[in-house]
């Protein structure tokens, strides 16, 4: 925002260096330009990344074409129309950090969510512009994701927990060359496993000696957490669940509201049965590698009464190929109304299954 008031600034003045020159016409063209410039910034400002999605220039490289689009158009993108369109795949045009490029989406044939995204940018005749932009462009992608390796074809790549990102040479029949982009995202649009501290295409959860947690746990190939208990959920544009129902044993319901941090992490879950009054609040705690390291658990009568708190504390010891922990010690420390406190140890291990194996 500051760049665009000192364009205006500047231009304010040579306007009024120059008042005679200048009809009134003139003025309000150019107040049209800058209210124009400002509400670019105001979409770019609008689009909102996701710590635990890949993206690009913050923009999210997930979901439905209803939900990618605009965050496209948002970023600056154009959505191109050729008269030859592949199945399952869009088509943009725009500025990828400032370098002329055209942008290929693909959409899982399956699923229909977003998977993969080639960016190109060029061609260049001459090997200077190449270079030039090349540098410019994977310094700015390193100073956003950390460096990238090289491959023993010359490309250069990276790859975390959430996505992967490769940059390659194109070389065209007439000599020019292109810079492309691949990224390849393996998170699931929807992030019920991401509420776990889970990460990854988990497909199930087997737990020994679960606290506070089912045994057994299934999640769909789009990330959403196999349960017939849990209805009328609502999910935000970004895949995370924001409310739902939970059916209870006598046909009733209680009612499920979700809060995040801005990392979207989750932190607290509460569940509020409208015929007790009965409220359960749970809260979590997480390290910088989004795993749940500690999470509480407080029950409320309805006259907002504390009768239970059970607090768990995770010294996580094993992980897998994921990075999700397949040992765990828990501290458990029990409150009840009108009982002493207890606090156990309980040793766990589970083994996760994933749709990509």
């Amino acid at each position: 925002m500051g760049r665009l008031t000192l364009i205006y600034d500047r231009m304010s003045l040579k306007f009024t260096n120059s008042d005679y020159f200048c009809s009134l016409m003139d003025r309000k063209k150019f107040v049209l330009i800058v209210w124009m410039l400002l509400a670019v910034a105001g979409a770019w400002a609008q689009v909102q990344g996701d710590a635990k999605c890949i993206s690009i220039m913050g923009a999210p490289l997930e979901g439905p074409d209803s939900v990618f689009i605009p965050v496209f158009e948002q970023a600056g993108f154009v959505q191109a129309h050729p008269e030859e369109p592949e199945e399952d795949t869009y088509y943009f045009a725009g500025d990828f950090y400032g370098i002329k490029s055209s942008v290929m989406v693909n959409v899982d044939e399956k699923t229909k969510l977003l998977s993969s995204v080639i960016v190109e940018c060029g061609p260049y005749r001459t090997r200077e512009l190449y270079d030039r932009n090349q540098k410019y462009l994977i310094g700015r992608l390193q100073r956003e994701w950390g460096n990238f390796s090289a491959k023993g074809d010359g490309s250069l790549y990276l790859l975390n927990d959430y996505g992967y990102i490769q940059e390659s040479q194109i070389l065209h029949e007439n000599g020019a060359n292109s810079i492309r982009y691949f990224y390849l995202n393996s998170s699931p649009y929807y992030k019920d496993a991401a509420n776990m501290g889970l990460k990854g295409q988990v497909q199930e959860v087997i737990t020994q000696n679960p606290v506070m947690e089912g045994d057994i746990v299934h999640f769909s190939e789009t990330g959403v957490q196999e349960a017939d208990e849990l209805v009328d959920r609502k999910y935000n544009s970004a895949g995370y669940l924001v409310s739902a129902s939970m059916i209870e044993q006598n046909g009733g319901k209680s009612h499920l509201t979700y809060e995040y941090d801005s990392d979207n992490c989750l932190v607290k879950r509460t569940l509020t049965n409208s015929t007790t009054g009965i409220r359960s609040v749970n809260e979590y705690r997480y390290n910088t590698s989004f795993e749940i390291i500690q999470q509480s658990l407080k029950a409320f009568s309805k006259e907002n009464e504390c009768v239970l708190s059970i607090t768990m504390k995770n010294d996580l010891s094993e992980r897998d190929d994921n990075g999700n922990w397949t040992k765990n010690k828990v501290q458990l420390t029990y409150w009840e109304k009108g009982q002493r406190s207890q606090i156990n140890q309980v040793e766990q291990t589970r083994v996760i299954s994933y749709w990509d194996e």
